[in-house]
């Protein structure tokens, strides 16, 4: 049966460099002829690589979330303390 895959998730790039790059936020905006891939991210960090249609694409490095806890059970919405920065801005309010 066809099966219709419009991209797909690539490696060309060793692991290694794309952690010592990311780790020094190399990564420039636009096209990277060393590497072929085009990055459109303007972190100078990279994540995931996808090919769609032989054009090669270096997607941001995702953040990560804050999760107290892996199980679903334990996880509840909390309200996080105002750094003492913020704390000192006075609005109309007060």
């Amino acid at each position: 049966m066809y099966e219709q895959t419009l991209y797909k998730i690539v490696e060309p790039i060793k692991p290694y460099v794309i952690k010592r790059l990311n780790k020094s936020k190399k990564w420039e905006y636009g096209y990277n002829k060393e590497y072929d891939v085009t990055v459109i991210s303007r972190t100078g960090q990279i994540g995931e690589i996808y090919e769609i249609q032989n054009l090669v694409i270096a997607l941001p490095l995702e953040d990560n979330s804050y999760k107290r806890s892996n199980k679903k059970a334990e996880q509840y919405w909390e309200v996080f303390e105002k750094r003492k920065e913020l704390k000192q801005i006075k609005t109309i309010f007060d």
